[in-house]
This record gives structure tokens, sequence and C-alpha cells, in this order.
């Protein structure tokens, strides 16, 4: 028991200075789509569009992300349909 204590003391500074917890779906964002749309969606490098002002709803936003357009890849072979849902639950959050 002493150890565990121990160990979550020494645990503590560590988890503090991680910050905020990322919401689902948004480490998969910032891995593949923040290069171009960036980390708050308004980038537009590319072309691409700024994700703050789309009007695509959760059923375009995921069909996009699948199959891609223009300039834009799909991911359908990169991200699970799953991985998929979260990065386009991620983006509606950026409205």
């Amino acid at each position: 028991m002493l150890f565990r204590f121990t160990l979550l003391l020494l645990a503590l500074p560590l988890l503090a200075q991680a910050g905020p917890p990322l919401l689902p779906g948004q480490a998969l964002f910032q891995k593949n789509c923040a290069r171009c749309h960036g980390a708050n969606g308004k980038k537009g490098a590319n072309g691409a569009h700024d994700l703050t002002k789309s009007n695509l709803n959760a059923f375009g936003r995921t069909y996009m992300v699948t199959k891609g357009m223009g300039k834009m890849p799909a991911f359908e072979k990169v991200l699970t349909p799953a991985e998929v849902q979260q990065v386009v639950a991620y983006s509606l959050t950026l409205k």
C-alpha cells in the first residue's frame, strides 16, 4: 500500500504537466488533418476549407474524410470507420 502511495506522489508532477486531456478524435485530427486545416481548423493550407465556417454536417464530413475530394486525400485506408467518426466528431467541435 505504501508503495502505491509513493508511486502516486511521484507521478503527480508529471500528471500536472500533461495539460488538459485530449478530446476523442483530437489526436487523430492533429496527426492527419492539422497540417492543412490547422490545429484550430482555420489554416487553409493547400486549399483546405476553414472548418470553423463549414456547413457540412457529420454525414458530409464523414464522406469527405473517407473518400477525399480535390486535393484532400481519402483516409478510408488510413483510418478505421471508428477513427473517421472520432475525427468527424472532433472537427464539429471546432465550429
